[in-house]
């Protein structure tokens, strides 16, 4: 073989290796990711459990879409295709709840794309400095936006804004969640949903300790990790929207036009949300009766879901009774 047959083959031989290399490094690179996917799947669902996760499916432009039946109808979820989407809840009224995954300063012009891995949580890798973000959608209609701190370089500090229907708005509850209340523009106003108590387990299972603030439409999550937390950290709002569960709430006013006509009791049972009238007791005698106990006992009416009629004062309805 002469020098110009050897260099050639030499040649050959050199732009077939480089191509396996370029053939092969796309596919290492990609289960490299899967495994990464796969390993935070596996810690948060360690910490969550998979019981209650609820089926999804793909969808165009979204990660992934839960549908829920519940007494009210379907509840949809919809897991945004990356970090600069929201979660997104419909009631089956149509009205929409959202919620923005956080990031920080260094993937705010950037974004990540959700990951269905393990049981069918969707991952978000990376998605800030240390973190990873997870959402999975629960079979009761709710959705679960997690955060995943993987080392004591992760901020703890979680922020989540917040798009919320016309006329709702949210208010502490007893738990150290938040309750969301929807004005009816009818004369009552009703608990829409909640946003559960915050909760965080490190990776021993210990809790660690945390809490929400509301900073205008933004709901901040504190984690409060120290030296002796081991990594990784789960933490999660959970939220609800949409399903019929909780109570309209009358002011004092309204409860004092109740109590003073059965007329006005046919009206308001008219215009409840479909739902509430089907529970036995809810009848134009016992919301007038109730309303005037309420009245004397200087409270405000209250109508439970598949439940009796009651009376109410303090922070129940955002200090709606008034």
């Amino acid at each position: 073989m002469n020098n110009r047959q050897r260099s050639a083959t030499g040649l050959v031989a050199a732009v077939t290796a480089t191509s396996l290399v370029l053939a092969i490094a796309p596919s290492a690179s990609a289960d490299a990711l899967d495994r990464r996917h796969q390993k935070s799947a596996a810690s948060i669902e360690r910490v969550t459990g998979t019981q209650d996760l609820a089926a999804s499916s793909t969808a165009r432009g979204l990660a992934a879409r839960s549908l829920t039946s519940t007494d009210a109808g379907t509840v949809t979820v919809r897991v945004p295709e990356d970090t600069a989407g929201r979660v997104q809840t419909t009631a089956p009224d149509g009205s929409t709840f959202g919620l923005a995954l956080p990031q920080d300063k260094s993937t705010r012009d950037k974004s990540v794309q959700g990951v269905r891995a393990g049981a069918g949580t969707i991952v978000y890798a990376d998605a800030a400095d240390s973190t990873d973000l997870a959402v999975q959608p629960t079979a009761e209609g709710g959705v679960r936006t997690l955060v995943s701190l993987k080392d004591e370089d992760a901020p703890t500090e979680q922020r989540f804004g917040l798009r919320i229907p016309a006329g709702a708005h949210l208010a502490a509850n007893d738990s150290g969640g938040y309750d969301i209340f929807q004005d009816s523009g009818q004369g009552f106003t009703t608990l829409k949903g909640t946003i559960s108590a915050p909760w965080a387990k490190d990776a021993d299972g210990k809790d660690i300790a945390t809490s929400y603030k509301l900073e205008g439409d933004t709901l901040v999550q504190s984690i409060h990790t120290n030296d002796a937390t081991a990594y990784p950290v789960v933490a999660d709002p959970h939220y609800t929207w949409g399903i019929v569960s909780g109570t309209v709430y009358f002011n004092k006013s309204e409860t004092r036009k109740i109590a003073l006509g059965g007329g006005l009791a046919a009206t308001i049972i008219a215009s409840i949300p479909a739902g509430f009238t089907t529970a036995a007791g809810i009848t134009v005698a016992a919301i007038t009766t109730m309303a005037n106990i309420a009245q004397s006992h200087k409270k405000c009416l209250k109508i439970k879901s598949y439940g009796k009629p009651g009376e109410y004062s303090g922070k129940q309805g955002d200090g709606y009774c008034r």
